[in-house]
């Protein structure tokens, strides 16, 4: 049997979904994570006359301090234990916890607490008759007409062409215009080829409709999906915790803060152009936060209620190839994003399927 690295003093409930958890991690536990720890600072710590990664273990801990170390070996041991810890109190923990040490000693256990937010009481409405009213009700045929194709091929057209006037003067310069019609690329066999696998130009517009009717179709299934989520919280009785909210919120400011970057615009920026602090975008930006981490409870509750649940194998798949792109990617953050996204991707099908 595998030894208990930790001893729990105190487990108690709090307002809000909230749950407390102290205890204290044996000295054993932190021994086990002295070398991981020194590797760590072994790959950030830099001491002149010493390669990186090369110093002398003594050197080393007396550059960075024998506390730093100690906290370091706890913060590794409190990560490796923390599933076994949530395990024994037997709640259902969501969210990223809030960890602190409250002692630490050499040669005495760590003593650490842990506030976490936990699964709460939620009540629903009946979200399969709801999901069946909206999926079924009728709506107009998804099209594409000649026009909207034309204007798709314009688009493209004058991509290429800034493509090429970027290409010729050069980042630096300003060529953001109008173009004449002239200036655009004709759209002929050998155009079209130098877009991609397309064997005429009778073949590319063909192509170009179908893109066009996918993203109808897809904007028209997420409206029906935005539609029956709406109607379902709506009547859903649950206290959301704040810790919700405010992971919602971390989430939300930085694909922000990633949207105005692929812009060339930095967070702060913006901030300076529309005369706001971050607190005010907080603020702004709690009630959309609020309504997505809603709407994330409203899911697993369906998935625990239905046995809605991704496919292991599918899961591991799909962290092997993110991982492929995204090496430097915590593993344990990638499985969880995985299999949430592929969990919640089985319970809209569950509710579409209604009809």
């Amino acid at each position: 049997m595998k030894k208990k690295l930790f001893t729990l003093t105190k487990k108690e409930e709090q307002a809000g979904s909230m749950f407390l958890i102290e205890g204290e991690i044996s000295v054993e536990a932190l021994d086990a994570e002295k070398k991981t720890a020194l590797l760590k600072f072994q790959q950030i710590v830099s001491i002149d006359g010493f390669r990186k990664g090369h110093i002398p273990e003594n050197k080393l801990i007396e550059h960075v301090g024998a506390l730093a170390l100690l906290e370091e070996q706890g913060s590794l041991a409190l990560e490796a234990s923390y599933e076994e810890i949530i395990k024994e109190v037997g709640i259902g923990a969501i969210g990223s916890p809030l960890v602190s040490i409250t002692k630490i000693a050499p040669g005495l256990p760590l003593g650490f607490k842990i506030e976490t937010a936990v699964i709460p009481e939620i009540t629903l409405p009946g979200y399969k008759k709801i999901a069946k009213e909206v999926m079924n009700k009728k709506e107009e045929e998804i099209t594409i007409d000649d026009k909207e194709v034309d204007e798709a091929i314009e688009d493209v057209r004058k991509s290429v062409a800034h493509q090429k006037l970027h290409d010729k003067v050069g980042e630096t310069e300003n060529h953001d215009h109008e173009f004449k019609a002239e200036d655009l690329p004709v759209v002929d066999d050998a155009f079209v080829k130098t877009l991609g696998k397309f064997e005429n130009v009778e073949d590319f517009m063909s192509k170009i409709k179908s893109n066009l009717l996918n993203e109808k179709q897809v904007k028209a299934r997420e409206k029906k999906r935005i539609d029956t989520m709406d109607q379902i919280i709506k009547d859903t009785k649950v206290e959301v915790p704040e810790v919700l909210i405010e992971s919602e919120l971390i989430k939300m400011i930085g694909q922000f803060k990633d949207s105005i970057s692929s812009m060339g615009l930095s967070y702060e920026q913006y901030l300076e152009r529309v005369k706001k602090s971050e607190d005010d975008i907080r603020i702004e930006w709690k009630g959309e936060a609020k309504k997505r981490a809603t709407i994330q409870l409203v899911l697993n509750k369906i998935s625990t209620e239905e046995k809605v649940i991704a496919d292991e194998k599918e899961i591991e798949h799909q962290v092997k190839e993110l991982m492929t792109y995204y090496k430097e990617a915590d593993p344990v953050r990638m499985q969880n994003y995985v299999e949430t996204m592929m969990t919640n991707e089985k319970v809209w099908k569950f509710l579409e399927d209604q009809k």
